[in-house]
């Protein structure tokens, strides 16, 4: 097993260890609420009503957007409730959820896969019960796992990314430790979906219990290991990918499009459970952590409130703050009144603490020390501030990946990460600002081509209905003038007769 470093990035040890990884498994609750809303694409519209009763593993919302998965029930019971409910996300916004009071009976709808000879099962056919299933990645971005699969088929490396995404997580490292069969069948699907000649499973190296695990059910000789120092942020796609195999992905650019297949520990575990379980996509590992608590992880139904899972640690009763996601990547919440979803990798529980106040900025240079991307936070803290975006987009605000990084090794304690989120989102607006402004530019300049062509036309038309009328005055003069000759000879003629005739 080899080292592997990249520059940049902390070393924070994991603030609250415990002596044992270990999986608590959380009691059947009385009610869940699921959201609709993905993290890509539109929201899932329902397939069931209100008053229906559905079954464990039932879809009971889904979208024709094929980049989307379905939403499963995660208890069987009745849908109470199909409305708008706040759901732990940093924009604080309710989303439409649909609420399931439990029967209590846990009964299973019956569900397709292909069992253990899935390596006689069609490839895309696999992706489909992927899909089908509603697996995305697990380790908190919660990108769909079959629109990576699609992208990556004949691809020559599958790298498992078994590093915890942030200090204080155990998740994915309890999952390694306890279904280490799981996970290794698991690569065995994805090699078989992708054809890739070799998978890498990456594990820090103070995961040796959950390595020792995995090697134990390893007997692939396409399947291999890579240990990497326990530093944030071992987890980042592209910055596993550089660590492992020196492959660097530009900006804006996929690992698909170096053939390269990045899947989270966890998310290799629930595609092993929906091919060759069966299973849908409806629990998770969590991690339960903080000051306030002895951590834990417990595996959870899905649509469970914080409050029931942190009920079931032994908390203090003193007053919390409470966090969602990591210590440095996080979204402090106001309240657990919120649903566990497929991206709640962890739960912070800390007594409540006044914050220090931020200090001006004294141009130490120590957060472009540990930038995992090589930015310049400094500079970039100082256009984010005046709010001069040109010259963020300049030092590369785009590639900033929020890591948090250079806020926490800080000494005048400036949180510079929420300046370039703030400065991201100043960006965004201002591109559909002038994007609106663009569409009504373009508008307007339409129109007052519209109507200088409709003068013209009309000029035109005046100039060709003038010509044709004085053509045909000239024309009917013409005629006019004919005509009295006519008349003269006419009126000579009898004028000859009559004299003729006399």
């Amino acid at each position: 097993m080899s080292s592997y470093s990249y520059p940049g990035g902390v070393m924070i040890a994991n603030p609250y260890p415990v002596d044992q990884v270990k999986i608590i498994q959380s009691p059947l609750p009385d009610k869940v609420v699921l959201p609709l809303q993905q993290r890509i694409g539109e929201e899932a519209k329902p397939c069931i009503e209100v008053g229906d009763r559905v079954l464990t593993g039932q879809v009971i919302a889904q979208t024709e957007d094929q980049f989307c998965v379905p939403i499963h029930a995660s208890i069987s019971g009745i849908v109470t409730a199909i409305d708008k409910q706040a759901i732990p996300h940093k924009s604080g916004l309710k989303s439409t959820c649909i609420s399931i009071e439990s029967d209590g009976k846990d009964e299973w709808i019956k569900t397709k896969g292909c069992g253990s000879d899935f390596l006689h099962c069609d490839k895309q056919t696999i992706i489909d019960y992927i899909q089908h299933s509603g697996v995305v990645g697990l380790g908190g971005a919660g990108f769909p796992s079959h629109a990576k699969l699609n992208k990556a088929i004949d691809c020559h490396t599958l790298i498992i990314n078994g590093t915890e995404c942030e200090p204080g997580m155990m998740c994915d490292e309890a999952l390694m430790q306890h279904h280490p069969r799981e996970v290794i069948r698991g690569v065995e699907i994805l090699l078989h979906i992708t054809g890739a000649q070799q998978a890498i499973i990456a594990i820090e190296d103070d995961k040796q219990e959950a390595y020792q695990s995995l090697l134990m059910f390893n007997h692939n000789d396409r399947i291999s290991f890579a240990q990497l120092p326990a530093k944030y942020t071992s987890g980042a796609e592209k910055l596993l990918i550089k660590a492992l195999l020196d492959v660097e992905i530009p900006s804006g650019g996929f690992a698909a499009d170096k053939g390269i297949l990045c899947q989270n520990v966890s998310s290799v575990k629930a595609i092993f459970d929906a091919v060759i379980d069966h299973r849908p996509l409806v629990s998770r590992i969590v991690t339960i952590t903080g000051d306030a608590l002895t951590p834990t992880n417990v595996e959870v139904r899905l649509g469970t409130s914080f409050e029931q899972v942190i009920s079931l640690t032994d908390v203090n009763n003193q007053a919390h703050d409470y966090r969602m996601g990591g210590m440095m990547m996080g979204v402090d919440i106001e309240t657990t009144q919120m649903p566990i979803c497929k991206i709640t990798n962890c739960i912070f529980v800390n007594n409540k603490t006044l914050k220090q106040p931020a200090k001006e900025c004294i141009r130490c240079n120590t957060c472009n020390t540990v930038c995992p991307i090589g930015l310049l936070p400094q500079q970039l803290y100082w256009h984010a501030k005046s709010e001069n975006i040109e010259k963020c987009t300049d030092y590369h605000l785009s590639d900033c990946i929020e890591c948090a990084c250079c806020s926490y090794v800080c000494p005048s304690n400036i949180d510079l990460v929420s300046y370039f989120s703030f400065a991201k989102a100043l960006d965004k607006k201002q591109t559909a600002d002038q994007e609106r402004i663009d569409i009504a530019r373009d508008r307007f300049e339409f129109r007052e081509y519209r109507l200088d062509r409709n003068k013209e036309e009309r000029s035109q038309m005046m100039a060709e209905k003038k010509q044709a009328l004085k053509e045909k005055m000239a024309k009917d003069k013409e005629q006019g003038l004919e005509q009295t000759d006519k008349i003269a000879q006419a009126m000579a003629r009898v004028k000859k007769t009559k004299e003729d005739n006399v």
